[in-house]
């Protein structure tokens, strides 16, 4: 098949065989390599074919040698490819994120003054129907919902039992949900 390589003295080790043997493949890989891949990755993928040749020698039968140094380096060359798509892929994701992100930072001083502002209109609205409940229902509201306290350390709080707490507080957002009914309407239109 190679009349100048002796493939058996390969695969007991002969460095002056595997020098011949590089020296006759080594162009052949290298011009399949640059194929598929730029030059500079290529003669890192033959050199690759050639030093798992070298690891596997002993294994691999005399008549397969050829189709297999091919056989590796089309893999290599495919496993190139794919990673470069993942990348390409990766950096394309990455490059449509960073611009979301620099619109965001650009406008993000127009939302925060926007949120600001519905926030503030938002807890004046709120306070005004609260002060139209009777003064114990809106401020055990006010210590659940604002001050978020559990029920217990508002009943302690107000020295009054569970259950008034829990009936204050079913009142107020009773009364809340009638009261404020537009606004949570308008809320939900302006969020999306």
């Amino acid at each position: 098949m190679f009349p100048s390589i002796n493939i058996e003295k390969l695969k007991v080790g002969d460095k002056v065989e595997f020098k011949t043997f590089f020296s006759f493949f080594y162009p052949k890989l290298l011009s399949l390599a640059c194929r598929f891949v730029d030059k500079h990755v290529a003669v890192d993928l033959v050199q690759d074919v050639f030093i798992l040749y070298w690891e596997e020698k002993d294994t691999i039968e005399k008549v397969n040698v050829q189709a297999y140094l091919y056989k590796v380096l089309q893999n290599k060359c495919l496993n190139v490819l794919k990673h470069d798509a993942v990348i390409g892929n990766y950096k394309s994701r990455l490059q449509i994120a960073e611009a979301r992100l620099i619109y965001i930072n650009n406008h993000l001083h127009q939302n925060d003054t926007w949120k600001q502002l519905m926030t503030k209109d938002i807890e004046d609205v709120v306070e005004a129907s609260l002060q139209k409940l009777p003064p114990r229902c809106a401020e055990a509201f006010r210590l659940i919902f604002f001050h978020d306290l559990p029920h217990k350390k508002v009943a302690e709080i107000m020295n009054i039992s569970h259950r008034t707490v829990e009936s204050h507080v079913r009142q107020a957002v009773g009364f809340l949900r009638i009261e404020l009914r537009d606004l949570i309407l308008l809320i939900l239109l302006l969020v999306k």
